[in-house]
């Protein structure tokens, strides 16, 4: 029903002796506020012509004509100062066919309950170590689910998506075979002039070919490899499944009786870890190029850097990297994939999701290079 604009009937304040305030007339936006005054101007003595002193206080709209939103707040403003006051307001009778405005208003316009208070630095550091806590068991049950598909798939390898794994690993080597040369190239020939720079003051630069090897095909070349994975396809899966979560195709494949672990993240952790390797192999020979071109540099044929090398390096030392990464490559799907299939919803969720694989990544591979470290130091391989 429309409500007029107009003022039919100014509102009009009557007080009675029972604490009891009625309203009467049209009280919407065209209400002046010194109505209000002789309401809030309450006298302090109980003999005045307007109601006594009291804890409390009754406004009847059963007289109203007229109620709009803005006569509501006006209403639920008065009710916020008395209630300030330590005064307790009640409001009855209001008309049915306003009852709908006054629930609106009552709903939207009435205070809120305040901000509760912020954490102390305690609490805060109790909250990130319960999610980290809890985002790491979520990690770990994946890698297992993962490993766990893979053995029950070892008895049956015709129900592995063999086409689907081969174009992932085909993708993974052939398109980041350029970006992966030219990073190990370069930090070979880094790490190369900042060694000769140093091993001239011994007149021994000759040793440059056996630190850049060893530190290539040991170190470098892994790391470096699952670092441009993680940057290329373990980012690539993590917006894939992403996007795929949030186009609601992974409720499908579940309702349909399928594992997304087992139809879309296993192929891609396979794929991943066979790619590495071959990868790996790539890189560390550019990387020993790269070392090549400085000794070249510094009066060395080609010949005394290879054989150099060769009297150093032992088949131990290139199974130490392919081992590593194996171990980085399967890290590096594994993750992405779960980070993708564990995103939320909203608009910025497979942006989300894509970075906490990455940086999830990066830590991993740190952390594992680190103990591999360790322990090939103790076994002394």
């Amino acid at each position: 029903m429309p409500l007029p604009l107009a003022i039919n009937k100014p509102l009009e304040l009557t007080f009675t002796a029972d604490d009891t305030v009625a309203l009467q007339g049209d009280l919407d936006a065209t209400v002046p506020a010194k109505v209000w005054d002789k309401l809030l101007k309450r006298p302090a003595s109980a003999s005045s012509a307007s109601i006594a002193p009291s804890k409390s206080l009754t406004l009847d709209l059963s007289g109203l004509t007229v109620l709009d939103l803005n006569g509501a707040a006006q209403l639920l403003w008065l009710k916020s100062i008395f209630e300030k006051k330590e005064m307790t307001v009640s409001i009855k009778d209001v008309p049915e066919n306003f009852s709908p405005i006054w629930d609106l208003a009552c709903r939207t316009l009435a205070p809120r309950a305040p901000l509760p208070s912020k954490d102390t630095l305690i609490e805060t550091v109790g909250h990130h170590f319960s999610d980290f806590f809890k985002d790491m068991t979520a990690l770990i049950a994946f890698l297992g689910e993962v490993i766990a598909n893979f053995i029950l798939l070892i008895p049956h390898p015709l129900k592995v998506r063999w086409k689907t794994t081969l174009a992932i690993t085909e993708k993974a080597v052939v398109n980041a075979l350029p970006v992966t040369a030219l990073v190990a190239f370069l930090v070979g020939l880094i790490l190369a002039f900042q060694a000769a720079m140093f091993m001239k003051l011994f007149g021994v630069d000759i040793f440059v070919a056996d630190l850049v090897g060893l530190s290539i095909i040991r170190e470098l070349g892994t790391l470096l490899t699952a670092i441009v994975l993680t940057g290329r396809s373990g980012s690539a899966f993590s917006a894939e499944l992403g996007a795929m979560k949030i186009n609601q195709e992974i409720d499908a494949f579940l309702t349909m009786g399928l594992s997304p672990t087992r139809d879309l993240a296993l192929p891609r952790v396979i794929a991943l870890t066979l790619a590495t390797p071959l990868l790996t192999i790539l890189a560390d020979f550019a990387g020993l190029l790269g070392g090549n071109v400085v000794m070249i540099t510094r009066g060395y044929p080609v010949s005394v850097f290879w054989t150099e090398l060769s009297g150093h390096l032992s088949t131990s030392d290139l199974g130490t990297g392919l081992f590593k990464s194996l171990v980085f490559g399967f890290t590096v799907a594994a993750i992405g994939c779960q980070r993708g299939l564990a995103t939320g919803s909203g608009p910025g969720a497979v942006g989300e999701a894509t970075t906490k694989g990455v940086v999830t990544n990066i830590v991993v591979l740190a952390t594992l290079d680190s103990v591999f470290a360790v322990l090939f130091y103790v076994l002394n391989w």
